[in-house]
Order: C-alpha cells, then sequence, then structure tokens
C-alpha cells in the first residue's frame, strides 16, 4: 500500500486522548450535525451556539497542561467549517492560530471504506506541520469530522514531530 509503518506509533509521536461535540447518532447535537455534514456543498461558518457548545467542551476537559495554540485539519469539501472552528476557539481562550497543516501531495486521496490499513495509505505522507511554528507545549488540532481517526492520528503524530509536546484532539462530530 506504500505505507512506510508498522506497529505502535511511539508514545511520544501519539494525540493525547481527545474530545467530539456529538456522534452523529447521538440525540441532542447529533441531529444538526446529520444535517450539517448530510447536505453536500454545505461549508458553513461556526458561530453561535455550536462554537460554545464546543467552548464548553474545552473548559471541562481535565489536561494535564493548557494548550498554547490552535492548529486544524484542512478539509478540501468544507474548508471554512473547521477554520472558522478553530478561529472561535482560538479566539475564546486567547491562543494563536497556527492555522491549517499543509496538504502533501494533494492531500488525502479520500477514498472512502476499506480496513485500517487503506484509511492509513490516504492520509499518511499527506499533511505536514513544517510550515508552522509550533510551539514546545500543547496544541489543540481542530478537526470538523473524524471517521476512521487516523487523520487526526497522522496530523497529531506531524505536530509532535514538529516540537508539540502534546497534541489535544477536538472535533465537531464522530460517525457512529
Amino acid at each position: 500500500l506504500g505505507v512506510d509503518l508498522k506497529g505502535r506509533i511511539p508514545k511520544e509521536q501519539q494525540a493525547a486522548e481527545g474530545r467530539v461535540l456529538a456522534r452523529l447518532s447521538d440525540l441532542g447535537w447529533g441531529g444538526p450535525l446529520r444535517e450539517l455534514f448530510a447536505s453536500a456543498g454545505s461549508d458553513t461558518v461556526v458561530t453561535g451556539p455550536l462554537l460554545q457548545a464546543c467552548i464548553r467542551i474545552l473548559s471541562e476537559w481535565k489536561w494535564e497542561a493548557r494548550p498554547q495554540a490552535v492548529a486544524y485539519v484542512p478539509s478540501r469539501s468544507r474548508p471554512q467549517l473547521g477554520a472558522s472552528l478553530a478561529e472561535g476557539i482560538a479566539g475564546a481562550g486567547r491562543l494563536p492560530l497556527l492555522g491549517p497543516l499543509d496538504l502533501i501531495r494533494g492531500g488525502p486521496s479520500g477514498q472512502p471504506g476499506g480496513n485500517s490499513a487503506f484509511r492509513l495509505s490516504n492520509v499518511e505522507g499527506r499533511f505536514s506541520a513544517a510550515s508552522l511554528e509550533i510551539p514546545s507545549g500543547p496544541v489543540l488540532l481542530i478537526d470538523d469530522f473524524v471517521d476512521s481517526g487516523w487523520t487526526m492520528t497522522v496530523c497529531a503524530r506531524e505536530l509532535r514531530l514538529a516540537g508539540a509536546s502534546a497534541v489535544l484532539p477536538l472535533a465537531l462530530a464522530q460517525r457512529g
């Protein structure tokens, strides 16, 4: 598959335990998020109650050390969604916004499904944090949607390799 990885990701390259606003199958936020992600081309800016709900998650998060900056996973299908969530959270927390990770070789291939190895092969080597000014402390990593978890895993690894002491993943929605 062209993936030059095997075994467990070393602890010093792993993300910390993350948070998600809701699973798409949940009651509460699951309904509005299902509608948001179901409509093709529904790229929107995160504001109001949705942003406040994410900020509430952060305020209740018992992290070992507060994030020192915010980065986000770029999206080709909904570029405003993750970017505006990251901007809103960075502003509310008075944190520097590092911006998106860079897409390498066109970014993820976007192939759905398959087993874990195929899903990893779609994202491995497709992101870089080399152009971001990574602090030596924790970085909050924002994504709009988590499916297999490989995108967050690969992006967190890139941030750790670039110098972040920890990566704290946060997403709006998760399949399930």
